[in-house]
């Protein structure tokens, strides 16, 4: 009942028997090969095909993966199956038995009739039948007869190789050519298929070694390529770990270094606009004095002059400029009422005037002071040092190419080419 179960477990949905080459659809249902291919073939549709046994559609139609366990399970149970007996063949009867006919148990070839055990016995007693080829039973004496001469066949031509009658050696195709009896050629023809045999044997026993040979080289080789996985997973990873510490250490320095700069450029920025704020007190200060009448401006203008070349390298607004370069100019160092405070009001008048003409004439000409500035030409990230460093980081990385070339390089073994066998 169970083997029943198995059997019915076995069979193909489509042709009711073992399964044969047995392929899995996507459903997981198993059909023959061919008995799949045949039934999809013939039921094409725009719509795909169909699992015949879930009627699952498929489309486009699947590939056909091969059931390789199904298949050893059905060869498994064909081989455990008991073998059905061999059809007896059908019984040659004796020729000579009339009344009650009885099995034979020779055949003579010569005479073309089957014997039992008693009426063989002429052909084992008398020296007439001596001659005479006996063989097991057979009923058909075609396929021992010559089908040019219909003749039995008696000789072995070693030049065709062929199996030929007497006629073929005295008229035949056969004429002339080297004969021997069919046991002669049994005899030599046995020889040369055991030299073959043996020779099949050593091949065999050969094919066998280089077997062992290539599975030693199998494991060998998995072996091999395992350890170097893992080498090069190791010599990846540490580089990956190198890599990310130099590249935290190089953003930090990148950071010190905008750092540095921004609070440089902070520093003098915050300078300049404290001389700015300076600037314009003294500007206002000059607009002040300027307002003055002539003899109090020149008795204060000096401490003015003195407050102005504080500031010599910082940019001087357009008034004081003009006060400053007046006081440095020849026309001023060749007055004779400079320095002087006994001036007549009249000088005093010519003096003040020419002061305001020139400082008039500045500002209407669009005087530019003579200026000097403070602030760097250029304050610039220092790449230099950076660049060092990551070029001192990148020439480190070449142990972990070697050390990865080397692990690639490394001696493996090799599988011997036995295409030629």
């Amino acid at each position: 009942m169970a083997a029943a179960g198995l059997t019915e477990e076995l069979t193909c949905a489509v042709c009711l028997s073992l399964y044969q080459d047995p392929v899995a659809l996507p459903c997981q249902h198993s059909f023959c090969a061919k008995c799949i291919s045949d039934a999809w073939d013939h039921s094409v549709t725009r719509f795909g095909v169909n699992c015949p046994q879930c009627r699952r559609n498929f489309n486009p139609r699947p590939s056909l993966e091969k059931n390789h366990t199904l298949r050893n399970i059905v060869e498994m149970y064909s081989r455990s199956q008991p073998t059905a007996p061999a059809a007896r063949p059908s019984l040659v009867m004796c020729e000579y038995c009339i009344d009650s006919p009885s099995p034979a148990v020779k055949t003579c070839l010569k005479c073309e009739t089957s014997f039992c055990s008693h009426h063989l016995q002429p052909h084992l007693t008398k020296q007439i039948y001596k001659d005479h080829g006996l063989i097991e039973p057979i009923a058909d004496f075609t396929t021992r007869q010559c089908p040019t001469h219909k003749k039995i066949i008696e000789f072995y031509c070693e030049q065709d190789e062929e199996c030929v009658c007497m006629s073929c050696t005295v008229i035949g195709k056969h004429k002339s050519h080297s004969l021997l009896t069919l046991e002669q050629a049994k005899v030599k023809i046995k020889g040369k298929l055991q030299s073959e045999v043996g020779n099949l044997r050593e091949r065999q026993a050969d094919c066998t070694k280089k077997q062992l040979s290539l599975k030693q080289q199998e494991s060998e080789i998995k072996r091999d390529i395992k350890e170097m996985k893992k080498k090069l997973s190791t010599e990846f990873s540490g580089w990956r770990k190198q890599l990310e510490e130099d590249e935290k250490t190089v953003l930090k320095m990148i950071d010190d270094e905008e750092h540095r700069v921004l609070s440089r450029i902070k520093s003098e920025s915050d300078s300049l606009v404290e001389n700015m704020n300076n600037l314009q007190l003294m500007d206002k200060e000059c607009q002040d004095h300027d307002q003055k009448d002539a003899l109090s401006f020149i008795q204060d203008v000096k401490q003015l002059l003195a407050s102005c070349s504080q500031f010599g390298n910082i940019t001087l607004s357009p008034n004081v400029a003009s006060y400053v370069n007046y006081m440095d100019s020849s026309y001023v160092g060749s007055n004779p009422y400079y320095n002087q405070t006994d001036m007549s009001e009249t000088e005093m008048y010519n003096w003040t005037y020419n002061c305001g003409k020139i400082g008039s004439l500045n500002q209407s000409q669009s005087f530019q002071p003579v200026a000097r500035n403070t602030t760097s030409q250029g304050i610039r990230v220092d790449r230099s040092t950076i660049r060092a460093s990551i070029q001192m980081k990148m020439n480190g990385y070449q142990k972990y190419q070697r050390s990865i070339l080397e692990t690639i390089n490394g001696k493996s073994p090799q599988v011997t080419d036995w295409m030629n066998l």
